[in-house]
């Protein structure tokens, strides 16, 4: 059996979208691991979630907000009573007073690429800082795609063989179709009519969501196409987003459900006729490879990690050009024997990216770093 790890693992953002995603299969598949001995660090209040991911594990908490000096004292006070071999945050802000040996994940750049419109130029330099501290400080350096090592190279002006790629996987229950009656549940509480084209995503700048909007509006008046548009984790009722498609005169054909539960989602997927992700800027693009495993076909960008992962499976389309991603919808609806063909490659792509070989990965990587 080889050597244990005691490791920490920085677990504060366990409940976010993408990268929570990516923290609780990653804490699941740990946990499982008999050469690991864990201790998640978490925030105040989720104790009890972590608990039940990781039995098994050690939680501290820390009430310290994330992207704050304070969390550059309290990570390191919570772990310092700890005898953890190795430090993994998945993320790019590495506490400075951390003395451990350290792994990090840097999943993107969208806070640099893209950032905030209140974000404070201060605010920039010192997610620029930590990024650049956190790859001097770090033993390896993971990020989730190709595209996004590229771009960190370049960013920095490092050699691309620092950063070892891990892709992220796809949680293989989004395969099974739940219970008719669930999924006519799901369909009669947010009134619901098929088809529908899925949107996942927030209404940050880089998700492109103003331009699927127009995208929608422009298929339906020039194509005719039939169905709703429904948007999940981005904008809700009241937003500007929903006076701008009232404006638009699509009334009740966009659906803006906002934050939904993990089920939930899983059967708007199941749901739904077609995945639209036509975002300016991903490091993984989950939502991609959650759409192939549920069977449903993808319309995506032809750039960066949204071009890798959806090669060969998803129509790849320019996410800056309304008349390319309308046609592309009335194409995927109306073509049966084209969404077949997507479906099965889609199949095919998720079938060879699953959690477990993640985790695996993950752990190798450990073991380089302590070596």
């Amino acid at each position: 059996m080889a050597v244990g790890i005691r490791l920490g693992l920085d677990a504060r953002k366990l409940t976010d979208y993408g990268i929570g995603t990516y923290l609780r299969q990653l804490v699941v598949g740990l946990a499982q691991r008999s050469d690991i001995e864990l201790t998640l660090v978490v925030r105040s209040g989720h104790e009890e979630r972590a608990q039940l991911l990781a039995p098994e594990a050690r939680i501290v908490s820390t009430s310290a907000p994330g992207y704050s000096f304070a969390e550059h004292i309290a990570v390191p006070a919570s772990l310092w009573r700890e005898k953890v071999d190795l430090v993994h945050v998945p993320h790019y802000v590495v506490p400075v007073l951390l003395t451990h040996p350290v792994v990090v994940t840097v999943h993107d750049m969208i806070q640099l690429f893209y950032p905030p419109a209140k974000r404070r130029t201060l605010a920039l330099l010192y997610l620029r800082t930590m990024l650049r501290l956190a790859i001097r400080r770090a033993r390896r350096v993971i990020t989730v795609s190709r595209a996004a090592r590229t771009d960190l190279a370049q960013l920095l002006g490092t050699d691309p063989g620092r950063f070892s790629v891990v892709l992220n996987g796809v949680d293989p229950g989004l395969a099974e179709r739940p219970p008719r009656e669930e999924l006519e549940e799901l369909r009669t509480l947010h009134a619901l009519r098929p088809p529908l084209i899925l949107v996942v995503g927030s209404d940050k700048p880089h998700k492109n969501i103003e331009m699927v909007l127009r995208a929608f509006h422009l298929a339906v008046r020039r194509h005719r196409i039939p169905g709703q548009l429904v948007l999940v984790g981005g904008p809700g009722i009241g937003s500007r987003l929903a006076e701008r498609a009232q404006r638009l005169g699509l009334g009740d054909r966009v659906r803006l459900l906002g934050r939904v539960s993990q089920r939930d989602l899983a059967g708007l997927y199941h749901l739904s006729s077609v995945l639209l992700h036509v975002a300016l800027y991903e490091g993984f693009g989950l939502p991609v490879l959650e759409a192939m495993r549920a069977e449903l076909p993808v319309i995506t960008s032809n750039l960066g990690a949204m071009r890798e992962l959806g090669e060969g499976a998803a129509r790849l389309v320019n996410p800056l050009d309304v008349y390319e991603i309308a046609a592309a919808l009335e194409q995927v609806l109306v073509d049966d024997p084209l969404r077949q063909r997507m479906v099965a490659a889609g199949r095919r792509k998720a079938d060879k990216l699953a959690w477990d070989s993640t985790v695996e990965a993950t752990v190798a990587i450990y073991r380089q770093a302590l070596a």
